[in-house]
């Protein structure tokens, strides 16, 4: 799945939804994405930020609060390492 999301510069992206997840602690959603970047580490870029869809159109908003991102991003990282290791666990089983 694809979404469009404006960049810091304003200008409209193309971005690779990775996976979305509700908080019930905040009672909110957010979506995990990637530009399919890679950074000076070789790490594959990915961005979470809040989103909603009231509408046709999904809207991608950022965090407001800095102590609500670092709780989505260690969650969403224990999960994506989950997934990791989950599908090592099937390869090495091939």
């Amino acid at each position: 799945m694809k979404i469009n999301v404006r960049d810091i510069n304003g200008e409209l992206k193309d971005y690779d939804v990775i996976l979305t997840y509700h908080s019930d602690e905040y009672n909110k959603d957010y979506i995990v994405y990637t530009d399919n970047n890679y950074n000076e580490n070789d790490e594959l870029q990915i961005y979470i930020s809040e989103y909603s869809k009231d509408s046709a159109e999904v809207t991608v908003t950022d965090f407001s609060n800095n102590e609500e991102y670092a709780k989505i991003k260690k969650e969403i990282d224990n999960i994506l390492l989950t997934v990791k290791i989950e599908k090592e666990k099937l390869n090495s089983q091939e």
